[in-house]
C-alpha cells in the first residue's frame, strides 16, 4: 500500500493514499459533534468526523485501502509527543482500550 500520513501542524494531518491527498484538521473553536474536517489540499471541505479515527476511516472507505495501518501510524506519532502538549486520544480508540 502506497500511503503517507504526517502531522503538518498541531491537529492538522496530511494523508496521501495512492496519490490522493487529503487534509484532516481539528477545529478547536467549535462545540460541534464533528470537530474533525476532511478537506482537499485546496481547502474544499469534503466531510466532518467525530474523531481522527473516524476521519481516517472515511478516507479509507473512499480509497479502498485498509485504515488500520494509517491509524496505527498516527497513534505511534502521537505517542512520541510530550504528554503536556494537550494531545487527545480519539474517542473511538479510547473506548476500544477500555472494553478490551
Amino acid at each position: 500500500m502506497d500511503y503517507t500520513i504526517e502531522e503538518i501542524q498541531q491537529d492538522v494531518w496530511r494523508v496521501n493514499i495512492a496519490g490522493i491527498e487529503r487534509i484532516v484538521r481539528y477545529r478547536r473553536d467549535t462545540r460541534a459533534f464533528t470537530p474533525w474536517d476532511v478537506t482537499t489540499t485546496d481547502g474544499h471541505k469534503l466531510w466532518s468526523a467525530a474523531s481522527l479515527e473516524s476521519a481516517l476511516r472515511w478516507i479509507q472507505a473512499r480509497t479502498g485501502q485498509p485504515v488500520e495501518a494509517l491509524f496505527a501510524q498516527t497513534l505511534l506519532e502521537r505517542s512520541a509527543l510530550p504528554t503536556d502538549s494537550g494531545v487527545r486520544v480519539p474517542e473511538e480508540s479510547a473506548q476500544i482500550k477500555q472494553s478490551g
